[in-house]
């Protein structure tokens, strides 16, 4: 399967791109610091074409940019990657979302984060019209707060146990990267959500019947 990677030079990208490639998918990386920016139109249509399925895991974070570069990014640049494969009827979108901000009842919290929290409550909300007016396959795996579990640090290289941000919510991203595998070659259709997280704590609030995590962080 040929599959488009946006945000495929970061640190969340490389487990994800190791383990389709080991599986003999063929993968291509779109990333805007190879030229790729998915606030292009353009440049993401051209990028799709001859794709079976893409992976959206290109963000900007609410403290990189501000707030304009972020809803620019999440928002638009979603916009835009779910007309480009609409347009080039890419079999099937994997949407890389947030579970902390789409538990039930809830809203996105205040703070500083509420700008990041809110464009990826849009993400979903916009995935979901593409699947049901256009009968697209998409699915969107509602991710904790990504770490690497094998080296006990975040994706900065700071130890987890100095980590205090999103405790109870976290996810090792070699999981993450066994969930987007499973996804794509999981023959979903319509829309879907699936929430990855790894801590022990979470399975209090979120349902996470859908995907199993191997790292859940007891120690932390």
């Amino acid at each position: 399967m040929n599959i488009l990677i946006t945000g495929g030079a970061g640190g969340t990208a490389q487990p994800i791109i190791d383990l389709l490639r080991g599986a003999g998918h063929s993968i291509a990386i779109f990333d805007i610091s190879t030229g790729g920016d998915v606030r292009n139109p353009d440049n993401v249509r051209d990028a799709m074409r001859g794709v079976d399925a893409v992976i959206h895991l290109a963000v900007n974070i609410a403290d990189m940019g501000g707030d304009k570069l972020t809803f620019e990014t999440n928002v638009f640049g979603a916009y835009n990657v779910l007309r480009g494969a609409l347009d080039n009827n890419v079999r099937k979108v994997l949407l890389a979302s947030s579970a902390p901000v789409h538990t039930t009842g809830e809203f996105c919290s205040p703070g500083e984060d509420f700008a990041y929290d809110l464009t990826k409550c849009l993400q979903e909300e916009i995935a979901r019209h593409f699947a049901l007016i256009y009968g697209m396959n998409i699915m969107a795996l509602r991710l904790g707060h990504i770490v690497d579990g094998r080296r006990k640090t975040d994706l900065r290289g700071v130890p987890l146990a100095q980590v205090e941000y999103c405790k109870g919510g976290w996810v090792c991203r070699y999981d993450v990267a066994r969930a987007f595998a499973q996804a794509i070659d999981t023959g979903f259709t319509g829309y879907n959500t699936i929430n990855a997280i790894g801590s022990y704590q979470a399975a209090g609030r979120f349902d996470l019947s859908g995907f199993e995590c191997r790292k859940r962080f007891p120690e932390y």
